[in-house]
């Protein structure tokens, strides 16, 4: 989906919103029950020669309850190999090209248009079925805007693929063609700037006329006349600076939101995003909607009020003479400072903008690690850490304000001396008889005029130099490079069901000195229950990772299910494979919500079974507040082995079909351990476990123990030998 549709499905979001008290009355003309969105894109699929489960189409996009954010339905039919477009259509003027349809309806959920019939009727698919219904009376129940599809480009590929891939190959181009999706408000923009400016002439030329023409002749009946109508024309003006502003916000507000869906969409489908900082992240997407201002305020400014600058001068050049010279040399200077100035600005902004992400960074650590800096008598060694970063953001601060000052307080000063010049030089040009009072006081109004432009490009300039740091970091984190959205076809069907195969397989992380994991070569087979054992730092994470898709393999093959883990999108291959890291984060929020994360309530069984087999309910039913008990930030409400029962709760919560656990039980005690491994046992019956553990305990569950040291594999054998290999004295691997 390009910026146009992603600006239009915000729009498409708003009117929706907006039209559902007007038109909710509407439907008593006509008996609609709502599809919902899911549902409704399904049928969609299907109608275009697709067939999709809902399953597929909407995984990791926030789709609850079947509801989905219209700005994300082309990208769901984008996995099932269709293009799809929104656009403003009305019932009535459908036609039989244009179906099949999606029409979402102003008072919540959609409906789908299938064919076109005789006598202004169509045949629409609701949530109770199939039926005919006239365009007239369908017509007040929809939002506006419809989605249609077809099959992707053969030759040239997908429209929406297309645009991530360019938003991730050159942001800033990508960033320029959002602001070109919105042209026609843009075009209105710059006419309001227009009209604006022309009516910044009336005072100077009514002055003129005032001096030289009414007080000479005490023309009282053409002061009155020319009175009334240089009123009108403020009035004029008045309202064009606010239709000029409210366009100005219209456009950096729709572009800022899109720009802020897109950077955060990124940041969460990126294939390396653990290793952004929070900071980074945090840098990139302030004052977005301050940024995306810039550029419809830089387009009135430079295409509008910088050739009125030129105009103004030929008319102070045509009343005044000479008297155009001061115009010219001020904004002259007035460049030159605000060159000096924005360079300036630039390189102090850049020293900003980290020290602004460090201290956001030392902010997330002081407040996730407060606990820990307190045992370890720490406060002092933080405190000193923040008062150096915040004097040293404090100083450049200092020094990025001084440079942003000085060319507001020099634009004063100089308009003033220009002021002065053109008064000198006008009253030489009335003693040599070649200019009137009047033109004098019209050419010193026009030139304060024409010195505004000047300076507001300078300060726009300045602006855009201090957000050249925020641009190039919010760049950064649209040019991530994303997880597969969309499954090869042979895949695209297929659950799931455990079978990796790994041949010679090595991984390094950037930066490491040597590779996580070395010449891997192993299978396991479905329903297989293996444990990963060796000494930290061995690879057994890294090996949980590569499996779960969040790690990449930079040597040898690994596949699933027989198919190369590539194939595979990201979302599908995580439908039936769930992995649970010790340090996994609980989020502020109840136990309940930290267990679905967002997604749709299960069956009771599927939830009964997942709370069992957890132990999450040993000590939920103690508290009075339930499952609706908040566990306060990172879950800092609960105990070490109450957030390893949230956490392999929401894991199984899942049902998957491939369970990957890493120390799902380090933090419990002996008998909370005992009863989490009947759980488990009895959860995975028919299902690949693979679990990474210290703990002898764990080793019951399963048949077979692999052995990792230094990112290499030492052993591969049953449970039993290795069980006994581990109670010898001085084990050893043989």
């Amino acid at each position: 989906m390009d910026s146009g549709d992603s600006v239009r499905g915000i729009s498409l979001a708003q009117r929706i919103a907006g039209r559902m008290g007007r038109r909710a009355a509407a439907n008593d003309a006509i008996a609609v029950t709502p599809l919902p969105v899911v549902d409704a894109l399904v049928a969609l699929a299907a109608l275009c020669g697709r067939e999709s489960s809902a399953e597929m189409l909407v995984a990791a996009l926030p789709a609850a309850d079947g509801a989905l954010d219209p700005r994300h339905a082309p990208f769901a039919l984008a996995r099932a190999g269709l293009e799809a477009n929104w656009s403003a259509r009305r019932a009535a003027a459908v036609a039989i090209a244009d179906v099949p349809l999606l029409a979402p309806l102003a008072h919540g959920g959609c409906v789908v248009i299938e064919a076109v019939e005789p006598a202004g009727g169509l045949r629409v698919r609701d949530a109770g079925g199939t039926r005919s219904v006239a365009a007239r009376d369908l017509d007040p129940l929809l939002a506006g805007e419809m989605l249609s599809c077809g099959h992707v480009d053969p030759a040239n590929g997908d429209a929406a693929a297309e645009a991530g891939e360019l938003a991730q190959r050159n942001p800033r181009l990508w960033l320029l063609g959002s602001f070109l999706g919105e042209r026609r408000m843009l075009a209105q923009l710059v006419m309001a700037a227009v009209l604006l400016n022309l009516c910044a002439l009336a005072i100077p030329l009514y002055m003129r006329a005032i001096y030289d023409r009414v007080v000479p002749n005490l023309a009282i009946e053409s002061l009155w006349a020319l009175s009334a109508g240089v009123v009108l024309v403020l009035l004029f003006e008045f309202g064009f600076k606010h239709v000029r502003q409210s366009y100005v916000d219209a456009v950096g507000v729709r572009v800022g939101h899109a720009v802020q869906h897109r950077a955060m969409a990124s940041f969460l489908r990126a294939r390396n995003a653990r290793t952004q900082s929070s900071g980074g992240l945090m840098t990139a997407l302030r004052d977005v909607e301050g940024l995306s201002l810039l550029v419809p305020q830089a387009v009135v400014t430079f295409l509008v009020d910088l050739p009125f600058f030129a105009l103004y001068l030929a008319l102070i050049a045509l009343i005044g003479g000479w008297a155009v010279a001061a115009p010219v040399v001020g904004a002259a200077a007035l460049a030159i400072v605000g060159i000096v100035c924005n360079y300036a600005v630039k390189l102090s902004g850049r020293r900003s903008s980290k020290l602004m992400q460090a201290r956001q960074d030392l902010a997330v650590d002081v407040a996730d690690g407060i606990a820990t800096i307190k045992a370890n008598q720490a406060e002092g060694h933080f405190l000193q850490r923040w008062d150096v970063v915040s004097d040293h953001l404090a100083m450049s601060g200092k020094a990025t304000r001084k440079w942003n000052e000085l060319p507001g307080s020099m634009a004063g000063l100089l308009v003033q001396m220009v002021t002065v010049l053109v008064i000198v030089i006008g009253v030489f040009q009335i003693k040599a008889g070649v200019m009137t009072t009047g033109a004098l006081v019209a050419a010193t109004m026009l030139t304060g005029r024409a010195m505004v432009p000047v300076s507001a490009a300078i300060g726009l300039a300045s602006k855009a130099y201090q957000s050249l740091a925020q641009f190039a970091g919010l760049a950064a984190i649209i040019a991530l490079p994303a997880e597969r959205q969309v499954s090869d076809p042979a895949v695209r069907r297929a659950r799931v069901r455990g079978d990796f195969r790994l041949a010679d397989v090595g991984v390094v992380h950037p930066g490491a000195a040597a590779p996580s994991l070395s010449g891997i070569t192993l299978s396991i087979a479905p329903g297989e229950k293996v444990a990963l054992i060796g000494k930290s730092g061995s690879g057994k994470t890294t090996l949980l990772h590569l499996l779960a898709g969040l790690a990449e393999a930079q040597s040898g093959l690994l596949t699933i299910d027989g198919h190369a883990a590539a194939h595979y999108a990201t979302a599908q291959l995580r439908r039936g494979l769930v992995y649970s890291a010790q340090d996994a984060t609980l989020f502020d929020a109840t136990i309940w919500e930290n267990i679905l994360l967002g997604m749709d309530e299960p069956d009771e069984e599927v939830v009964e079974a997942a709370i069992r087999a957890s132990g999450l309910d040993g000590f939920v039913s103690r508290t009075v507040e339930g499952y609706c008990r908040r566990v306060g930030p990172r879950g800092s409400r609960l105990s070490g082995g109450q957030r390893q029962s949230v956490l392999l709760a929401r894991a199984l919560v899942r049902d998957p079909q491939v369970l990957l656990l890493d120390e799902p039980t380090a933090s419990m005690d002996v008998g909370s351990e005992q009863a989490v491994i009947r759980g488990l046992r009895e959860a995975t019956r028919d299902r690949t476990l693979i679990v990474a553990t210290h703990r002898l305990a764990l080793l019951d569950m399963v048949d077979r123990v692999i052995w990792l040291d230094d990112g290499r594999v030492t052993a591969d054998r049953p449970r039993d030998e290795v069980v006994a290999m581990l109670k010898a004295p001085r084990a050893k691997v043989a």
